[in-house]
């Protein structure tokens, strides 16, 4: 066995070996980053195919670009796809916002009760939950309706020599309306 006194030659060796431990990692990377943008690929095809069938809701040229933003922040790592998981604590999350009476209704809706109306291409989808509520006969609710007042009695006929009175003027005549409110 030699040992290697110059520096350079050890500097040489060091550099290599460092350079093949680079290379045997860049390429196990690389083999696993080709089945990432495989399947990168993969999801901006189905989209354009989606887009070029009409199936979006979006205009053509919008949806192709949107596809093809999408797959540029897939391939650089920032596009994540969320788990089923996530998606569901989100959308609960979002039911802390909805007024108290209303919360457990829109938690039910997030767990997929109720019933679902309409799509995007037709401007939204309704989610609805009916609820039977039983009324409470002693809260306090409108008051009972009183009953109607008797009809004002006729005014007097006018005998056919008078002229019907009309009636008196304000005690204070009201002041001229100023040209500038015309």
């Amino acid at each position: 066995m030699k040992l290697l006194t110059n520096t350079s030659t050890t500097a040489l060796v060091t550099a290599g070996a460092v350079l093949s431990a680079v290379m045997m990692v860049a390429t196990t990377a690389f083999a696993a980053t080709g089945g990432a943008q495989a399947s990168v690929d993969a999801t901006y095809n189905k989209e354009r195919a989606a887009c070029l069938a009409g199936r979006t809701g979006q205009d053509q040229k919008t949806c192709l670009k949107e596809a093809a933003a999408a797959r540029e922040e897939a391939r650089r790592g920032h596009l994540k796809t969320a788990s089923e998981e996530e998606l569901a604590n989100n959308a609960l999350l979002r039911c802390q916002r909805v007024a108290e009476e209303d919360r457990q209704d829109c938690r039910d809706m997030v767990l997929g009760q109720g019933t679902e109306d309409g799509s995007v291409q037709s401007g939204g989808i309704l989610k609805r939950i009916d609820r039977m509520v039983e009324e409470n006969p002693t809260a306090a609710g409108p008051a009972a309706s009183a009953p109607p007042a008797p009809p004002a009695p006729p005014a007097p006929p006018v005998a056919p020599d008078q002229k019907p009175q009309r009636p008196k003027a304000p005690p204070h005549p009201l002041p001229p309306a100023s040209a500038s409110a015309r």
